[in-house]
């Protein structure tokens, strides 16, 4: 009886020190277990992330790459089509506004197409960004009336070809040479070296006047009264037709335009290129005065004669 006792006391002590030592073992623990319990799912985020982005790179990175070598090449290939088109129409004698405006449409169908198997490459699909493109496209339309009618004009004046690069027009106060022209604006270089630009839809619906390759320029001179005006309009003739700047089509045209009050006005209508005009214009009149003095042949000048009338008083 005492053994068994004894045997239950053990016992009951061994299980009360192993509970101790239990409990001493879970209070240790218990930092560990929480620190892991806070920190695990920000682990978990991170780690799907790195599993996201490695997914990415190893799914598209050869698609995306192959986009941009495209577009790369897009680009060389619509520069070289550019030229070679160019050449080819310059050899056949196109219009030099209308070969420019189908090279640059050249080069945007390429670079366009070759977007389009860019965008393929990068997995988006065409036929949705093409309709996007096209809602998008009505309503920029009425946000840019402005630029799109310069456009439209443009492509009007390109094929129409009321004029075309080089030729010398003159447009309500503007006077010059053409030199450029696109969709969007036409650059006119004016007799005084200033380059005007005019918006394309400016230029539709006003009067154009087309002088070619050639300006007009006038010249007048006055003569006396009492002059040899056959002679002076021969020597002004002599002038113009030997000056080799001065075009011979159209021809010179030379004769008297008026009568004023002290002289006779001697009017010369010749053309030459805009780049000469200046010149032109300043030797012709030192050449008619030099020739006129050697000749003397007058040139008049404003006077008047006062006649005083003595009257006798009644």
């Amino acid at each position: 009886m005492k053994l068994k006792k004894l045997i239950a006391i053990s016992s009951s002590a061994v299980t009360l020190s192993g509970a101790v030592v239990s409990s001493a073992f879970s209070q240790q623990q218990a930092p560990a277990s929480l620190t892991k319990d806070i920190f695990s799912p920000h682990i978990e985020t991170a780690r799907k992330l790195i599993e996201l982005i490695t997914e990415f790179i190893v799914k598209y990175s050869f698609q995306a790459l192959g986009g941009i070598v495209v577009l790369l090449i897009s680009f060389f290939i619509a520069k070289a089509a550019g030229r070679f088109f160019g050449d080819f129409l310059s050899k056949h004698k196109v219009d030099v506004t209308i070969s420019k405006f189908l090279v640059q449409m050249l080069k945007i169908v390429i670079i366009a197409f070759a977007a389009l198997i860019a965008l393929g490459n990068f997995g988006i699909t065409i036929a949705p960004f093409i309709a996007g493109l096209s809602v998008a496209g009505f309503g920029l339309s009425f946000a840019m009336q402005g630029p799109l009618s310069n456009y439209a004009a443009g492509a009007t004046l390109i094929f129409t070809k009321p004029f075309k690069v080089g030729d010398i027009i003159e447009i309500e106060d503007v006077m010059g040479e053409v030199e450029d022209m696109t969709l969007a604006c036409t650059r006119v270089r004016t007799v005084d070296n200033t380059l005007v630009v005019i918006p394309n839809k400016q230029i539709i619906g006003e009067v154009i006047y087309n002088y070619s390759g050639f300006k007009k320029l006038d010249i007048k001179i006055g003569a006396a009264y009492d002059s040899d005006i056959d002679k002076a309009i021969r020597l002004v003739k002599e002038v113009v037709t030997t000056d080799k700047r001065i075009a011979s089509k159209p021809a010179p045209k030379i004769g008297i335009s008026e009568f004023e009050d002290s002289n006779i006005t001697i009017y010369a209508r010749i053309w030459c290129r805009q780049a000469d005009y200046w010149d032109v214009l300043f030797d012709v009149n030192k050449k008619v005065r030099d020739s006129f003095g050697k000749e003397g042949i007058e040139m008049a000048f404003p006077q008047r004669d006062v006649h005083i009338y003595n009257e006798k008083n009644a």
